[in-house]
C-alpha cells in the first residue's frame, strides 16, 4: 500500500495500545520497508511474486526478533521489528488476490472480512502480483504508469495491487490490514509479561 495508508492502518490498529513515541518508531520501521532498495529483490517483504512461504517465514523471523529484543529489554529494536512485521502483513492484502477470493465467497459483502480465513490461505488459487522486469519498474512512476500498464500481463503487480482507493476493493484490503495488524499485536502480547508489553508499547498496563 502507499505510504499514507500504511501509516493510517498502523495508527488505527495500534494507537490505543502504544504511546506516541513508541508508535512513531513502529510506523517509521513499517514505512522503511518501502524504501527503493527494498522494492526489488525482497519479495518476502511485500508478498510479491507468490512468495507466500518466504513471506510467512519472514513474519516468523520478525516475531522472534521482537521477542529476543524484549528479553533483553531493548525497546527500539523490538518496535522496529514489529513495524517491519506490520508492513509485510498489511501488504499481503494489498498485493495478493486474497480479497478477491474472499469477495467471491461472500458476494453480498454483509460480513466483516476475516483476514486469516484458513480456506483462503490454503486455496490453490491464491496468487500475488508478479514483478515483470524492466517494465514493472516504470509502472512505479505515476506519470509513466498509464503508458506502461497496458504492456503488462494481468497477473503483474501493477495490475493486481490494491494500494490506494482508486483500486477495486480497497476498503476491504484496508479493513483486513487493520484487523491483521491488531491480531499480530495480540499474538505477540500473549507470550509477553506485563513488563515486556510496557517496554514494547511505552504504556503501563
Amino acid at each position: 500500500m502507499k505510504t499514507q495508508y500504511h501509516r493510517s492502518i498502523t495508527a488505527q490498529a495500534l494507537s490505543l495500545h502504544f504511546g506516541q513515541n513508541a508508535l512513531e518508531t513502529v510506523i517509521a520501521a513499517n514505512l522503511g520497508q518501502d524504501a527503493w532498495q527494498y522494492q526489488f529483490g525482497h519479495d518476502h517483504f511485500h508478498y510479491d511474486n507468490n512468495s507466500f512461504a518466504t513471506g510467512d517465514a519472514y513474519l516468523d523471523e520478525l516475531r522472534r526478533s521482537v521477542m529476543d529484543a524484549l528479553q533483553h529489554g531493548e525497546a527500539v529494536p523490538a518496535r522496529k521489528s514489529f513495524g517491519r512485521l506490520t508492513h509485510a502483513a498489511q501488504d499481503f492484502y494489498a498485493h495478493s488476490n486474497y480479497i478477491a477470493l474472499w469477495r467471491e465467497s461472500h458476494p453480498r459483502g454483509e460480513e466483516e472480512i476475516d483476514p486469516l480465513l484458513a480456506a483462503l490461505l490454503t486455496d490453490s488459487r491464491l496468487r500475488s502480483g508478479r514483478i515483470y522486469y524492466p517494465w514493472e519498474v516504470f509502472a512505479f512512476i505515476p506519470v509513466l504508469k498509464p503508458h506502461v500498464l497496458p504492456l503488462l500481463p494481468r497477473d503483474s503487480h501493477a495490475w493486481m495491487n490494491i494500494d490506494d482507493p482508486s483500486r477495486p476493493d480497497f476498503d476491504y484490503a484496508y479493513a483486513a490490514a487493520v484487523k491483521r495488524t491488531k491480531l499480530e499485536f495480540e499474538r505477540i502480547c500473549q507470550t509477553l509479561s506485563p513488563e515486556q508489553i510496557h517496554v514494547l508499547t511505552g504504556v503501563k498496563s
